[in-house]
């Protein structure tokens, strides 16, 4: 799915996922009495259900708080949640992970005729799964009650409700530990606190797709300190810009000279005729690095005169015929 986070577009989306939360918290209500009046433990058809839906379900958790976290950051400008909001994200990926795991073993053992080798992998990978699961189950509830608390701060709209969702989350960590203790056994108990959440979560998205996207929060401002930070900053680096182009203009600028004008032309181009090869490269080296273009050997031999008429016949005997 192409999610776009421009604000003409995102309600669109939130109105669509708002309908997915409320299917999915119908559907969890479903599976909850199903678990509790219609299932079988440690049958084939009744684990397969259980796991498959299981799988199913975190999917659709995940998608939800996907849009959830793009709802907080792009259009109510919070962004406290975030890091809370990604963590339970790895979580829930580690368990759909795990219960897939089982999954496919189960699925492997029924198509395989009682063979000892799946049966023997099927249990090996229960257990490690199980494990597994039981480790991001922990992780999840202490990421939970901690975004619940961030969440119910949010007071920039619809602050009622997201006080509501905070507290559900809370709960729900709650919940899910009781049940993780054996405190109670009721399916329909430990799901109720989710529907909620989902519940709750369905109304803000379609709430928020019914709002004016002008009337939702914008980009925060930067404080005064930043501005004037800014500004000084953007002022130096337009000096030093218009330094450097300056720099380059002058360096790029070839000396109108000619020789010929000179009185002393016999004594320039004596000194210049005198010079040894290397010293030649030298001068050659000093009058070309201030200049970005290719300069013909008339232009370096022009460059190194004016250089000579400038800076050298001060010691014009230096390189005289002796």
């Amino acid at each position: 799915m192409n999610i776009i986070t421009s604000k003409t577009s995102l309600p669109k989306i939130y109105n669509t996922f708002g309908l997915i939360a409320f299917i999915y918290a119908g559907l969890m209500l479903i599976f909850s009495v199903y678990k509790d009046f219609f299932y079988v433990d440690q049958t084939w058809l009744h684990g397969l259900t259980a796991n498959g839906f299981s799988v199913f379900s975190n999917l659709i958790w995940i998608g939800v708080l996907i849009v959830f976290k793009i709802l907080l950051n792009k259009t109510l400008q919070y962004n406290k949640a975030n890091s809370l909001i990604n963590a339970s994200l790895i979580f829930l990926g580690i368990g759909v992970y795990s219960v897939a795991v089982v999954l496919f073993k189960l699925l492997k053992v029924y198509f395989s005729s009682d063979d000892v080798n799946a049966l023997l992998s099927f249990g090996a990978s229960s257990i490690s799964s199980a494990i597994l699961l039981g480790l991001s189950s922990v992780a999840m509830i202490v990421v939970y009650i901690i975004l619940g608390n961030r969440i119910r701060k949010i007071d920039v709209v619809l602050n009622d409700y997201f006080k509501i969702l905070g507290f559900s989350f809370m709960v729900y960590a709650i919940v899910s530990a009781l049940q993780m203790v054996k405190v109670f056994n009721s399916d329909i108990i430990a799901f109720l606190p989710k529907i909620v959440v989902v519940a709750v979560l369905g109304y803000i998205f379609k709430e928020v797709s019914k709002m004016n996207p002008a009337d939702l929060p914008s980009e925060p401002e930067p404080s005064p300190a930043k501005k004037i930070s800014q500004n000084k900053t953007e002022k130096v680096e337009k000096i030093n810009v218009a330094n450097r182009k300056k720099e380059i203009a002058e360096q790029e600028i070839i000396p109108d000279f000619d020789i010929n004008q000179l009185e002393n032309k016999e004594t320039i181009l004596s000194y210049f005729e005198n010079l040894s090869n290397d010293e030649k490269s030298r001068l050659e080296n000093v009058v070309s690095k201030k200049y970005t273009q290719n300069l013909t050997d008339e232009q370096k031999k022009n460059l190194i005169l004016h250089h000579i008429t400038e800076k050298k016949l001060y010691d014009h005997n230096r390189f005289a015929p002796q």
